[in-house]
């Protein structure tokens, strides 16, 4: 199967994003009434004296619980720590001055993304986003300044160039956090399902069917990462459609060798000859042909209401497909516990759907190729 990390949720990280942008922009409003002097943002530096633990401490808790807001015990006692670390890292460089600038920067992004790093849904998103915390952190730091050397903002009210220098460091912030929200996706359009696939000039409603139930699948597979058990029942079952249709392609291949019109035409020649014979032995070998092109429009009638059958299948199998993807749509907006219950009757009828479809390719297999 072939593997690609996707954004598992782009609302949620989009929303991330909004309130760390809001975050830091209410943090550049507290730098702005804590060190009015003051001409730029500018973390951990700027705010001096009493107000300096404070600041420290404030600039952890916005950022954090905006970005990852606690939902244990341990992510609040997490978080609560790294604020408290945050207070005495900055403290103490209000009173070092420059000579902690770089480890006070370095500390300070170390803090924000171990938090960060909490409660994520696996260990390597956990370790990406501590490295993308910490780099991004860092850049947090010094944007402000660099923003201020270059002009920006240099003819803006205080607060508002405060308010928007908080909400890029926010921004920063708030991407960091992208692989919180990354997962590995498997690809159904792997090697084996490309090889099921209906020639690309193929325009009849098996060959649509088939490609209908493999984009049905693939849609339905992008939500059902959390459901292992819908999943592998739908992927058996799209591969199952897949074989079943390019059977049913091969016969039809067969089929087509034989023009119905032309052996419509020899039938009614053959009658014509079998009523002007006179010889016995003509007239009677002349039957026996007629007899063999009778048979031949029979099995074609057969083979015709046989595909008839098998487009009606597979219409039921790709709309068992379809309501799996539904299904799996719902997940957004109803309980784990009642989406299970629900997946778990359409596992059935996807288990059921692929029993039918192996009963079928059974009496395909036992004609002639």
């Amino acid at each position: 199967m072939k593997r690609s990390l996707a954004i598992d949720n782009h609302v949620a990280f989009q929303w991330t994003v909004v309130r760390t942008v809001v975050a830091g922009s209410l943090l550049g409003l507290c730098h702005t009434a804590m060190a009015p002097s003051s001409s730029t943002l500018g973390l951990l530096s700027q705010v001096h004296g009493t107000w300096a633990w404070l600041y420290g401490a404030v600039s952890l808790a916005f950022l954090g619980a905006a970005a990852v807001p606690s939902r244990t015990t341990r992510q609040a006692l997490w978080l609560v720590g790294s604020a408290a670390a945050g207070a005495a890292m900055s403290l103490a460089r209000a009173h070092q001055g420059e000579t902690l600038a770089a480890p006070a920067i370095l500390g300070w992004s170390l803090l924000l993304a171990g938090y960060l790093a909490q409660g994520g849904p696996g260990r390597w998103q956990a370790l990406v986003t501590m490295l993308l915390g910490t780099l991004l952190g860092i850049g947090a730091q010094l944007l402000p300044e660099t923003m201020e050397i270059h002009g920006l903002l240099l003819n803006q009210p205080l607060w508002l160039s405060n308010a928007v220098a908080g909400g890029c460091v926010g921004l920063l912030v708030g991407t960091s956090t992208i692989a919180r929200h990354l997962v590995v996706r498997v690809n159904p359009a792997d090697n084996d399902l490309r090889g099921l696939l209906p020639a690309a000039d193929a325009d009849d409603e098996l060959a649509k069917l088939v490609r209908q139930a493999l984009e049905t699948y693939q849609q339905a597979a992008d939500s059902l990462e959390e459901h292992p058990t819908a999943r592998t029942a739908a992927e058996q079952l799209v591969k199952k459609i897949g074989r079943f249709g390019k059977r049913w392609q091969d016969i039809e291949t067969q089929a087509q060798k034989s023009n119905r019109a032309q052996l419509t035409e020899r039938k009614q020649d053959l009658e014509a000859r079998v009523a002007a014979a006179t010889d016995d032995s003509v007239r009677s070998e002349y039957v026996r042909a007629l007899a063999a092109i009778g048979e031949q429009l029979a099995y074609l009638d057969d083979i015709a209401r046989g595909r008839e059958r098998a487009i009606a299948r597979l219409h039921h199998q790709v709309a068992t497909l379809e309501r799996l993807r539904l299904a799996a749509v719902r997940h957004r907006s109803v309980g784990a516990a009642k989406l299970g219950e629900e997946l778990k009757a359409v596992v059935e009828d996807l288990n059921q759907a692929g029993q039918d479809l192996d009963t079928a390719a059974e009496v395909l297999a036992e004609l002639p190729s």
